[in-house]
């Protein structure tokens, strides 16, 4: 654990994990930055000015360190070949008030910007998901001392991650909500789905960098057990999703406290990647319908109209709700205080 710290520059071996979206608000990051953890601004679908413009926030309320997270893929994308599935959303666009979809979709991938923001910002540490981040950007980050972070859904990708020099893996396992960080997602289509402790086990076994554990962590006893076991900490995000500095939309509240454990499922319709979420109307007629998804990031795209509508008119049965597998341990909205002292049972988190 300590090593982990002295790496992290933080007081607890606890991460915020980089929720894209407009989860990870300024004022989440940098609270539980405050409260001795790291904090993660998730900018896998941020531009570099809007990416420069959450990290100016997020300095001007705290001077502790804070991560960025990416998507070590590549988001060009475009396809015409989408009218299937896009005649299948359009009864969701109709229902709702929404336009039709578009006859093509095309999205703009922002990586290399980001890394250049990253650096200009002097960000200490990048955390990425979806598989290594290319030698061109890994030697960017390098060569200003940034520390590495990478999930992991299986050992293999936890040795290509250790070879290509990142400093600590992240172990996510099957209970983790949103998407799966499976590298090759057409090899395993519904993700790596491997449970939490036999993951770290078996990483702990076959990698000699930090692991972090990922996935349905919730309480203070858990993460105990986890560092028994030899994680060198943990990183939660279903957990902070209802924190009162998050950026979730009150329809998805509502949902994470109302859920059961046994109400997430494993599915690809919102974005073309397995993720797990809470069950909804979207997820089972999209399911039913018999139309395959489009890869990632072109029905994560063609999606977006319809996920932005159901924020916007609080119906969660329209949303992409990511959650894990201890959501039913959700009852309440808390502050990010409150949240670190039922993880720490340190009085110290609710008087900083």
């Amino acid at each position: 654990m300590g090593i982990l710290l002295d790496q992290l520059q933080v007081e607890r071996p606890i991460i915020q994990a980089g929720m894209a979206g407009g989860i990870t608000t300024p004022e989440l990051v940098a609270t539980v930055a405050n409260e001795g953890a790291l904090g993660t601004i998730g900018a896998g679908y941020m531009d570099g000015s809007s990416l420069r413009e959450d990290i100016r926030k997020v300095k001007q309320l705290t001077d502790k360190p804070f991560a960025v997270n990416l998507f070590a893929t590549n988001l060009d994308a475009s396809s015409a070949d989408i009218q299937p599935m896009q005649r299948c959303l359009d009864g969701f666009r109709e229902a709702f008030g929404i336009d039709a979809g578009e006859h093509a979709v095309q999205v703009k991938d922002h990586l290399d910007e980001k890394i250049s923001v990253i650096a200009e910002e002097g960000i200490p540490i990048v955390s990425t998901a979806f598989g290594v981040l290319d030698n061109v950007h890994l030697e960017r980050l390098q060569e200003n001392g940034i520390t590495l972070l990478g999930m992991a859904t299986h050992p293999d990708e936890a040795r290509q991650l250790e070879d290509a020099g990142y400093d600590i893996i992240v172990a996510q396992g099957t209970e983790a909500g949103g998407h799966r960080g499976t590298f090759d997602v057409v090899q395993a289509p519904d993700g790596n789905n491997i449970g939490l402790h036999v993951l770290v086990q078996e990483m702990l076994d076959q990698v000699d960098v930090p692991i972090v554990a990922a996935g349905g962590i919730h309480t203070k006893n858990q993460i105990d057990a986890l560092m028994i076991m030899g994680a060198a900490g943990v990183q939660l995000g279903t957990r902070f999703l209802p924190a009162k500095e998050a950026g979730t939309n009150a329809a998805y509240r509502r949902a994470l406290i109302q859920a059961r454990s046994g109400d997430t499922v494993m599915t690809n319709v919102f974005s073309g990647r397995p993720a797990r979420a809470i069950r909804n109307r979207f997820i089972q007629e999209v399911e039913n319908s018999g139309i395959d998804p489009l890869p990632f990031p072109i029905q994560n795209q063609m999606t977006k109209d319809i996920r932005a509508a159901g924020k916007r008119l609080g119906r969660p049965e329209i949303q992409s709700l990511w959650a894990g597998q201890g959501v039913g341990a959700i009852e309440r909205e808390e502050s990010v205080a409150e949240i670190m002292r039922s993880l720490t049972q340190d009085e110290r988190a609710s008087e900083r």
